[in-house]
């Protein structure tokens, strides 16, 4: 009995301390890459960023291992990546690009440097897109605009709404399975509902950035698994959670990054990574300098101790257990040798 209750107490030892959670931080050694958005791709199990400076996406893996995976020489010189998503049903990456303006599709089938399926013109300098991982559409948004491009490329005006105002440009856009878009509006924290087939917005949900534009950056939008979705603008990344289906959403968790918050993707359905500058001497965001890291939230923190706890509260059961059996036979021996 006393053989397991010290294996029993060394295991625990053991397992608590790896159910400890450490967060992901990824800090890569690329001065000249100077990255804009932030995506995951989950076959190939790495992130992916542009280069404001170039026509080119790098992939970064957990260890910090940067490749280019596109240097596109047909974008003319001074083309930079404005926004990176990823269709993974059909192994697609897309890019936003701007100076001058396009939509570009890449085949993650083809060799490296991918093959350009396509690349559709636009009217504006877009800032975020996403995809329908159904049909394939993707949605780019454009000043105070929203575009969608088909499978063939073909790019149409897709929403124009009042309810979008004139205070500030239209941002991070996200495309949530149950058939509607999330749209931030960076300067004034308002999240719009958009319908994914009539383009029909609906006035800004009630999750605010404190009534105030965010600071640099701009403003990025990402959905987990449990239809909650993560927030970034400024140095803040917000939870988002709605109840009834996106009538209304609130706050329900927040924390704060040092420096700038450049882009937000989802791992794995739940795991919110944010993609950080550093800030140069005037308050901008210094592009030689940056980090992919893992949101600590918390709430997780709360739920990373459940389980310690309940094998700690095991361990001492036991060995109260143990304690009384060893009692029961001191009384036992005691009473023969009587």
């Amino acid at each position: 009995m006393a053989a397991s209750l010290v294996s029993f107490i060394g295991i625990l030892l053991l397992v608590i301390p790896a159910l400890a959670h450490t967060r992901h931080v990824i800090i890569p050694n690329a001065p000249d890459l100077h990255p804009v958005s932030l995506a995951w791709d989950p076959n190939a199990q790495h992130f992916l960023v542009g280069s404001r400076l170039r026509p080119a996406i790098s992939s970064i893996s957990d260890a910090g291992v940067v490749e280019t995976l596109i240097s596109d020489e047909l974008h003319p010189q001074g083309s930079f990546i404005a926004a990176v998503a990823i269709d993974a049903p059909r192994r697609r990456l897309l890019a936003a690009l701007a100076n001058p303006p396009a939509l570009a599709a890449y085949d993650l089938q083809s060799r490296r440097q991918h093959t350009r399926i396509f690349s559709s013109p636009l009217p504006d300098d877009p800032a975020a897109l996403a995809v329908d991982h159904a049909t394939g559409d993707v949605f780019v948004t454009l000043g105070n605009f929203i575009y969608k491009i088909d499978l063939e490329g073909k790019a149409s005006i897709f929403s124009e709404s009042r309810v979008y105002g004139s205070e500030a440009p239209l941002e991070g856009v996200a495309h949530v399975s149950r058939g509607f878009l999330l749209v931030a509006q960076g300067g004034t924290g308002a999240v719009f509902k958009v319908d994914d087939e009539m383009g029909a917005a609906k006035t800004g949900l009630a999750a605010r950035w404190g009534g105030r534009a965010p600071g640099p950056g701009g403003a990025g939008i990402a959905v987990r698994s449990d239809g909650s979705a993560v927030m970034v603008a400024g140095s803040k990344v917000r939870a988002v959670r709605s109840e009834d289906g996106w009538g209304e959403a609130a706050v329900v968790d927040e924390v704060s990054v040092e420096g700038v918050a450049m882009g937000v993707t989802v791992r794995e359905g739940r795991k919110a990574y944010v993609l950080v500058g550093e800030k140069d001497e005037d308050g901008g965001i210094s592009g030689s300098k940056f980090r992919i890291e893992e949101v600590e939230w918390g709430s997780d923190g709360e739920g990373d101790m459940l389980v310690p706890m309940v094998l700690l509260a095991l361990g001492f059961a036991y060995f109260l257990y143990w304690r009384f059996q060893m009692g029961q036979l001191a009384s036992s021996l005691n009473k023969k040798r009587a």
